[in-house]
């Protein structure tokens, strides 16, 4: 029998074995020791990965705040440089081809910016040749509406409505029957024409005492209505309705100018009752060669462009008339059939005297 190790112990019982330590041998003890060194070894390592997780971590922290401040600074940029482009942009006023155009807006200044810019209260009032150029096209849009659009064959006598004819206001510088007989003729049908088309339209552009007449959106109308029905005496009237229009049409361009005849635009039902007003004149004469819808499509532009010229002038501090050439009626062979504009007064709402011409009538000799 082999004798026990030194300080080891074994006992053992019956079905089971068990043994306990009681001892360390030097191989034991070196051991431990190299196991210890190991593990502190390992636990060194461990703590450099951590603190190098930590500096990866906050690295990518900081690089990521950086690209998002980049990118914030750049759409700021671009927002900044779209408000700019659109400031430059906001005044308006009405252009297009002269046949077959459609209405629409461009701007007609880029000193509106810098006037509010500078201290300015008011928009700057449009050059003279923006106005006169606007009444031009319109003319000149009839002119090539009734051109393009109507016969200068016979017709039957029948067909013209002298009802109608009087429906186009008690105060035509021609009476009904000789406008008839104008219409008739096929020598003079497309000087009569234009000249209905020219009254009725002019008659609308005008602000009127009844707002339903008035292609300027029912709301100014009926608002302008109410001013000029005030104390005409005060001497600060012209004045104060001069710097209402011109702050008034400001304050509503995003409805009226910058999206013009939108669903919600009030002008269409004008615009509306006067097509429908100028078409039962007009539709006995109607080229039967052209599309009548583009017809009358074609005339409703006319009148958009006609309503946007009317918001132009409300738009502006001076006073504006036209003057028909009254002394140009048939009985001297010739008749008046677009009218002049004429200021009549100026941007402080003093009159002007004489009026001062800003177009020329048109007048055709019959």
């Amino acid at each position: 029998t082999s004798a026990p190790t030194p300080g080891i112990t074994a006992s053992s019982t019956p079905g089971s074995l068990q043994g306990s330590v009681t001892g360390t041998s030097p191989q034991s003890a070196a051991s431990s020791t190299t196991s210890k060194g190991g593990s502190q070894s390992a636990n060194s390592g461990s703590g450099l990965s951590t603190g190098a997780i930590a500096g990866v971590a906050i690295g990518c922290l900081a690089a990521g705040a950086l690209i998002a401040g980049l990118v914030l600074w750049a759409c700021w940029r671009r927002r900044s440089k779209s408000r700019t482009q659109y400031s430059q942009t906001n005044t308006y006023a009405t252009s297009s081809n002269e046949k077959g155009f459609t209405a629409n807006a461009i701007p007609l200044t880029g000193q509106r910016s810098s006037a509010l810019a500078s201290g300015g209260v008011f928009p700057q009032p449009l050059e003279d040749k923006a106005i006169s150029g606007d009444v031009s096209k319109i003319s000149n849009a009839i002119k090539n509406h009734v051109q393009s659009y109507y016969h200068t064959s016979r017709v039957s006598p029948g067909l013209i409505d002298h009802d109608d004819l009087q429906a186009l206001g008690s105060n035509l510088p021609v009476s009904a029957g000789t406008l008839a007989t104008l219409m008739e003729s096929t020598a003079t049908r497309e000087i009569a024409l234009r000249f209905i088309i020219a009254w009725v339209i002019i008659s609308k552009i005008q602000p009127s005492r009844d707002p339903s007449k008035s292609l300027l959106p029912s709301e100014v109308a009926h608002c302008y209505q109410a001013i000029t029905n005030g104390d005409d005496g005060y001497q600060g009237q012209a004045s104060l309705t001069a710097r209402w229009r011109v702050m008034t049409a400001e304050l509503m361009q995003s409805s009226y100018v910058r999206n013009p005849f939108s669903p919600s635009d009030s002008r269409h039902a004008s615009i509306q009752a006067t097509l429908a007003t100028l078409d039962s004149i007009l539709q006995p004469y109607a080229d039967s060669r052209m599309n009548n819808g583009e017809r009358k499509r074609n005339l409703e532009e006319v009148l958009k462009r006609a309503a946007l010229f009317a918001y132009t002038l409300f738009s502006q501090p001076s006073a504006w008339e036209f003057e028909w050439q009254e002394e140009q009626g048939v009985t001297s062979g010739e008749l008046c059939i677009f009218p002049a504009l004429m200021q009549v007064a100026d941007e402080t709402g003093q009159p002007v005297n004489p009026p001062r011409p800003f177009s020329e009538a048109v007048v055709r000799r019959l």
